[in-house]
């Protein structure tokens, strides 16, 4: 049977470990979340600056079909940085989610420990 002592202690241990995982959780998404943002607008400039370069080499007289080659080859950069930029925002999440995982079994251990 356990005591009144030792159940406010186990509950304590696992109100302080809940309390820590929201921390280091609710840190790692900010991050994720700042860098997400840093990115894209990151991304952005790249794009208008590819944008401005593609005005400037387009002619009036150019054919339809030049404009959209270059405007094409103008776009390539951004979408291999938009990809690469998805790819570590998902790793991110899954490593705050894996952190998560890690947690909530410390704080079921925390829980399950008896005397």
């Amino acid at each position: 049977m356990m005591t009144l002592d030792r159940m406010m202690e186990r509950n304590q241990t696992v109100n302080l470990l809940a309390l820590q995982c929201a921390l280091r959780l609710s840190g790692s998404m900010g991050i994720g979340v700042l860098g997400a943002v840093r990115k894209t607008l990151d991304l952005y400039l790249v794009c208008l600056r590819h944008g401005v370069e593609h005005v400037g080499r387009f002619r009036m007289t150019d054919s339809p079909d030049r404009l959209v080659a270059c405007y094409a080859d103008a776009m390539t950069e951004c979408v291999e940085k938009s990809w690469q930029d998805y790819r570590n925002n998902l790793q991110i999440l899954l490593l705050a989610h894996d952190e998560a995982l890690i947690w909530v079994s410390r704080i079921d251990q925390a829980l399950l420990a008896t005397d």
